[in-house]
């Protein structure tokens, strides 16, 4: 039973590694060239913490240093969460998210306000 976990431990492992690297490279190589730049970086920070953190605790069994790494890890994703949601959030004067039910019904204008109509204006 114990090789069984050793190899469910190593495949793990290789996986996070795996998307880790697959998910840096292009911010790496194409940073530029990449949308929503600063959000897919703070998510790829977050998965390189967990996997960090998964080798501290299964490898080197370091406990406190693998806690510390979910922790920086968990911040990074709500701060991902936080720079991909941020467009969609709306807060009223006293600084409270608004209610934007209201809104729904009247997503759709009565008349089109962009797009090819005036170009040839």
């Amino acid at each position: 039973m114990s090789d069984l976990v050793t190899v469910g431990v190593a495949a793990q492992t290789a996986a996070l590694v795996i998307a880790s690297l697959l998910l840096a490279y292009p911010l790496v190589a194409y940073g530029r060239y990449v949308a929503h730049t600063g959000g897919l970086a703070l998510l790829t920070a977050a998965l390189v913490a967990t996997t960090a953190s998964h080798v501290a605790f299964s490898v080197f069994e370091f406990g406190v240093v693998s806690a510390a790494l979910d922790l920086a890890g968990a911040l990074s994703l709500a701060a991902a969460t936080w720079t991909f949601a941020r467009p969609f959030v709306r807060f009223d004067d006293a600084g409270r998210v608004a209610d934007v039910s209201d809104d729904l019904g009247a997503s759709a204008p009565d008349e089109p306000t962009g797009g090819f109509e005036r170009a040839e204006e």
